[in-house]
């Protein structure tokens, strides 16, 4: 009894480039809003200062901060992303004869 081939498939391992790209996305994905929420933490007792020129200066340096890392996380997650589902190994398709007999 001879039926279709079975067929197996799987992907290559990634590139070194590749695995650099996957780390990337993976750091870019985790490390902004770590830093956006230390920023926050860091300067809670800045902005609670009594000098109004501490304060406003924590606020515009916190606003400046969480800017930069908003950007980065909203601009960096696509574009790194993208280049992850480029870098994927190759899609291998293997085929092996199938037997008429049981293994066992």
């Amino acid at each position: 009894m001879s039926g279709a081939p079975l067929r197996f498939v799987a992907r290559a391992p990634r590139s070194p480039f590749g695995r650099l790209v996957k780390w990337g996305f993976w750091l870019v994905a985790l490390l902004p809003p770590l830093l956006m929420l230390g920023t926050c933490a860091g300067l809670k007792g800045f902005v609670l200062s009594e000098d109004p020129e501490v304060a406003g200066g924590a606020l515009m340096f916190g606003a400046g901060a969480l800017g930069v890392l908003w950007a980065v996380w909203l601009a960096g997650l696509p574009v790194m992303g993208l280049l992850m589902l480029l870098t994927r190994g190759k899609k291998l398709v293997i085929e092996a004869p199938s037997g008429g007999h049981s293994p066992g």
